[in-house]
């Protein structure tokens, strides 16, 4: 017995190692996890039956070990099969087909067992004959009788559907996934060389080394399955990344020579194909002539053009000296982001940096006017909780879509980094842009299919000359934009608004139809006189808020019916004062705030509360005098009976050029008369 000592510790040791994965297997807890756990179990139990096989003295318990031997390799051989069909995701077998297909192994596997049991007793399959000087481990060797091959036979064909699910799944997936596939078919086709060397007598050695192998393959077979995407594949992936990411990439070693480099920058530039040469960094940047960067031993950000035959386009450059742990020297990477092309993954617009670049250009070739629209969605909020993110998005898009659509091929587009996006258009004033977006919006309107009010705000801007950057316009833009959806009924924003305005109405005679009216007509003034998209979206914010300072006004004073005494009177004119500090307390609100201070400002300066005169007096609070002043004039209050229409008019003349703005006092003239 203890001359195959060495044979019973390899074969101990390989049956330990296949129940220890056999366990960790389990342990994973999912369908493939317990797969796996059957096949290296059956791993051990194989290895566990041919130590006894070498371990026997006598003829019974050669033939007892020699059949509990052939029913584990039978278990093996069926439990590999489900595990390649699981681990490889054979679609021939459909998880139903699976159940059948499984279930008439077992039952082939159980018929196979039974005859090798009854051959215990019976030798129906193998009988057995004793060589004392035979150079195998095992003396008690068996002569196969016809029906042991029918065994065999069974053994190979399972054996053999093994080997094509593994071939079939090497020639169906991608090389750089096939990796796991070839090493588990390799191994196999191994175990395969082994034991038929081992049974026709070509190798000659003492035990079958497959069966060995079977036992300590576990080991490797679970990390080619549990590991292999976080160790495995892990330098192949970082490489197809590096490749297909769209930036180009070069890194240098420590020494200062190319060491890797991705598709992008072999394109930008051929001469690293030639990998027979070794280029140095110093020479790589002479050969790219990048002028900017000043050196190589700290990190940087340059830009740098390159000039071909579509145009000129531009890069910024991240340089990066990369060092270990200690501080020391271990690279450098360059890395170039392209601003031309980079896109928003969701709109698939311009990116804010590439839609800068583009505007800069033209903004260069002074090709003014130039007007600049920022526009944003209402409602999406409302959309995603409703509906999910997957529709928020497509109403995204299908916004972008509709500027792709309908703006000219020549305008740039953009996602800006807040979300909002945003239009440049070359040689465009503001009404073409508002032409433009109010059928953009219309558009948005009738495709909306949510049954959720939603809605496309924008705001413009208009750069007449280099006095105006394109920073400076999309602020102005945006905060057009931002202003416009206080006033939207769609946008969350809008609530903000609606409380003060229903705080107002509460507290003063002020009425919604007042409200409503004073807005609409000061935005046909502020048409009439050409303001700026920004400014219409202020004076529309302004009509409706310029009194707001009169909720901190006591009602005694505000509703009192006569005439209010001096005391009172200083009370009431500090609303303007109250609504100023009101409005600078919100962000929203903040760039109409000095227009509510100085709104009952008078034209000869004697109004409040800073005495200022003419056109000291900001535009947008002289236009709300005017208009404000006529539309108490011409409707009923508590205090007076509304005038007729001439009544008013006259009364704006005799106040013009003390009261209001005598040029827009005509000009106001115009539109309500254009109105009538």
């Amino acid at each position: 017995m203890w001359d195959n000592v060495w044979f019973y510790v390899l074969h101990g040791l390989a049956a330990l190692c296949a129940t220890i994965f056999a366990f960790k297997s389990y342990g994973k807890k999912s369908r493939l996890g317990v797969f796996t756990g059957n096949m290296c179990l059956a791993a051990g139990m194989l290895n566990i039956a041919y130590i006894a096989r070498i371990i026997v003295k006598s003829y019974f318990m050669a033939s007892l070990c020699t059949s509990i031997y052939f029913i584990c390799m039978d278990l093996l051989v069926v439990t590999t099969f489900q595990f390649v069909v699981e681990f490889t995701n054979y679609k021939a077998l459909t998880l139903k087909r699976r159940k059948y297909e499984y279930l008439l192994l077992c039952g082939l596997t159980l018929i196979d067992a039974a005859l090798l049991i009854v051959n215990i007793f019976h030798e129906i399959m193998l009988r057995y004959q004793y060589n004392l000087y035979s150079i195998y481990a095992i003396k008690f060797m068996y002569v196969p009788k016809p029906l042991f091959y029918l065994h065999l036979g069974y053994t190979f064909l399972v054996g053999a559907a093994i080997v094509y699910v593994l071939i079939i799944k090497v020639c169906t997936v991608p090389k750089i996934y096939s990796g796991r596939y070839r090493y588990m078919l390799t191994g196999l086709l191994l175990v395969i060389l082994f034991s038929g060397g081992y049974i026709s007598g070509v190798l000659k050695v003492s035990i079958d080394l497959s069966v060995l192998f079977y036992g300590f393959i576990t080991s490797v077979i679970y990390g080619n399955i549990f590991d292999y995407t976080s160790k495995g594949m892990l330098n192949s992936t970082r490489k197809m990344v590096l490749e297909y990411m769209g930036t180009p990439m070069v890194l240098f070693d420590y020494e200062g020579y190319v060491a890797d480099t991705n598709r992008d920058m072999r394109e930008l530039f051929p001469i690293l194909n030639q990998q027979h040469r070794k280029i140095s960094m110093m020479d790589f940047m002479q050969i790219a002539s990048f002028k900017e960067l000043q050196s190589t031993v700290t990190d940087q950000v340059f830009e740098w053009r390159n000039s071909d035959e579509s145009g000129a386009k531009v890069y910024q450059c991240n340089f990066t000296c990369l060092q270990d742990e200690k501080g020391r020297n271990i690279g450098h990477l360059l890395i170039m982001k392209n601003l031309e092309v980079e896109r928003d993954m969701l709109t698939q617009l311009y990116s804010k940096q590439s839609f800068h670049t583009r505007m800069n250009r033209i903004v260069e070739k002074s090709i003014y006017p130039i007007t600049v629209v920022v526009c944003n969605t209402n409602g999406i909020g409302l959309v995603n909780d409703v509906f999910g993110w997957t529709k928020g998005n497509e109403m995204l898009r299908r916004a972008a879509d509709l500027l792709r659509d309908n703006l000219p091929n020549t305008a740039v587009l953009a996602r800006l980094e807040d979300g909002d996006m945003a239009a440049g258009l070359a040689e465009a004033e503001q009404e073409y842009a508002i032409r433009l977006f109010e059928n953009i919006r219309e558009q948005y309107r009738e495709g909306n299919d949510t049954g959720i009010n939603t809605d496309l705000e924008y705001g413009i801007a208009v750069i007449r000359d280099d006095s105006k950057s394109v920073e400076e316009a999309l602020k102005e833009a945006s905060e057009s934009m931002h202003t416009k959806k206080l006033m939207n009924e769609t946008s969350q924003k809008s609530s903000l608004l609606d409380s003060l305005t229903q705080t107002l109405t509460e507290s003063d005679y002020e009425t919604e139809e007042h409200v409503e009216r004073t807005r609409e007509m000061a935005v046909r003034l502020g048409k009439a006189i050409n303001l700026s998209d920004t400014d219409l979206g202020r004076l529309a914010l302004l009509a409706v808020l310029h009194d707001i300072g009169k909720i901190a006004i006591p009602h005694a004073i505000l509703l009192k019916p006569g005439k209010l005494t001096d005391e009172e009177w200083e009370v009431m004119k500090s609303h303007t004062e109250k609504g100023y500090r009101i409005a600078s307390a919100s962000k929203e609100l903040q760039p109409i705030a000095e227009y509510i201070l100085h709104h009952h400002e008078r034209w000869d300066g004697k109004g409040y509360p800073g005495g200022q005169k003419g056109e000291e007096i900001p535009l947008l609070s002289r236009i709300i005098t005017v208009v404000d002043s006529h539309d108490v004039m011409v409707h009923d209050r508590p205090y007076h009976k509304a005038m007729s229409h001439e009544q008013a008019v006259e009364e704006l003349l005799r106040c013009s050029g003390t009261q209001f703005d005598p040029q827009l006092v005509q000009v106001f003239l115009k539109v309500i008369n254009a109105e009538a």
